[in-house]
């Protein structure tokens, strides 16, 4: 969203009741009971929650109609899910609902009027259009990429070699994308429907070099309209995974390449290539690095597909990726003055450090929230474990708790720790 604009301040010559600007927050009371519920604001769609909620895009709840207005949630709703289907009738219910309420009748005598107050706070969210699967997670069993060290790793001659994308890792299972935590993602009906239903597929949801932020933000919001900006980069065939990389490779390019069955711009084929010499590997990091991009994948030729960390998927970077818990901020100084100058972070090993580069304007305004979990990057760590130099990712996605990178001794400086 541009800085001069604001999409939701009037949608369609609809105004809201109630202007919140980005990252504002308030307290909207319950019709029904005596509860208090927070609607908060972020970039282009709306929390409302008690203990915390995902983020919606395209969904409503009697709070935001009371907060905002019946007239403008409908036109917002249109705005953010212009492709829903029409949203079933409240009167209908699901075969066995009312057996279901039968049985629990006693439950709601037994609770009295509070446990329905609860239920009717909770159980009113109109989203328009069809909601994420509510199905028992499934965690997919994923490759995971081994590192290669930049001067003793094995010859990567006749690997093949690709970009290490800066997105959100996503498997699609012939029906939806989860994350490689089970968690569902939410792409649009249009872009599901440009893949293919018989095969499943390993790839990263991506929407350029340097905007990791904005893609998980993206990712994790239902039905988000920006979906537009996201690319799905196919780089393998799971369900393909006995045969030669050679052979998943052939079959992804004729189906996602160019003239291929499913071609589309929403999904793009990874593009690999052969190393020819570890010269030609550290080149191309050189090149790629030069532009932004994360890194290099080398993946072993003839290779099959196997659903656990291999070291015949290896992953090439001059920095490292970790992750902390925010505990605490640096009040900004000079131009920051008045906002966040840095976050206190604390590692996995119990180690504290703080880091402020890579902050933007609007993270410094409205921080991550102490206990958040955040992505961090650097290069070496000083001589008592603490990261030199780190710069802010953003906050980290599909991981429960921080872990800290694995850095080689020569690559731990000499310098007193900073924080």
């Amino acid at each position: 969203m541009s800085s001069d604009h604001d999409e939701l301040a009037e949608i369609n010559g609809i105004k809201p009741k109630q202007v919140l600007k980005d990252g504002e927050e308030v307290e909207v009371k319950s019709m029904t009971s005596t509860s208090t519920y927070k609607v908060k604001r972020t970039w282009d769609h709306y929390y409302w929650y008690t203990k915390g909620s995902a983020p919606v895009n395209a969904r409503t709840c009697k709070h935001l109609k009371s907060l905002l207005g019946e007239p403008y949630e409908k036109a917002r709703l249109k705005l953010k899910n212009p492709h829903a289907h029409a949203p079933a009738s409240k009167g209908k219910s699901k075969p066995g609902a009312a057996a279901k309420r039968k049985r629990n009748g006693s439950d709601d005598e037994k609770n009295g009027k509070k446990a329905k107050a609860a239920a009717d706070d909770e159980g009113e969210q109109d989203d328009g259009g069809e909601a994420a699967s509510t199905g028992k997670k499934t965690v997919p069993a994923l490759l995971l990429a081994a590192k290669w060290d930049l001067e003793t790793g094995p010859d990567p001659t006749g690997w093949w070699m690709s970009e290490k994308l800066d997105g959100v890792r996503a498997y699609y299972d012939g029906t939806r994308m989860i994350s490689r935590l089970g968690n569902p993602f939410t792409p649009p009906h249009w872009f599901l429907e440009k893949l293919p239903k018989n095969v499943t597929l390993d790839g990263e949801l991506f929407s350029g070099r340097g905007a990791f932020q904005s893609t998980v933000s993206i990712v994790k919001t239902v039905h988000s309209p920006h979906w537009s900006h996201i690319t799905f980069h196919v780089f393998d065939a799971p369900s393909l995974g006995p045969q030669p990389f050679e052979q998943r490779l052939a079959y992804l390019t004729s189906t996602f390449g160019p003239g291929g069955t499913h071609a589309c711009k929403e999904v793009v084929l990874v593009t690999q290539e052969r190393a020819e010499s570890r010269q030609h590997v550290l080149r191309k990091l050189k090149e790629v690095e030069a532009c932004s991009g994360e890194g290099l994948m080398l993946r072993e030729p003839r290779s099959a597909y196997v659903g656990s960390r291999s070291s015949s998927l290896l992953k090439i970077k001059t920095f490292y990726d970790a992750e902390a818990l925010v505990t605490g901020y640096v009040p900004g100084k000079g131009k920051h003055k008045g906002s966040t100058g840095a976050l206190k972070c604390k590692m996995a090993s119990g180690k504290t450090f703080a880091v402020g580069s890579g902050l933007s304007d609007a993270q410094r305004r409205r921080p991550p929230k102490v206990g958040a979990l955040i992505t961090y990057r650097f290069q070496e760590l000083t001589k008592d474990g603490v990261p030199r130099f780190p710069t802010f990712v953003g906050e980290a996605v599909d991981k429960d708790a921080p872990e800290d990178a694995d850095v080689p001794s020569s690559r731990r400086g000499k310098g007193a720790a900073s924080g």
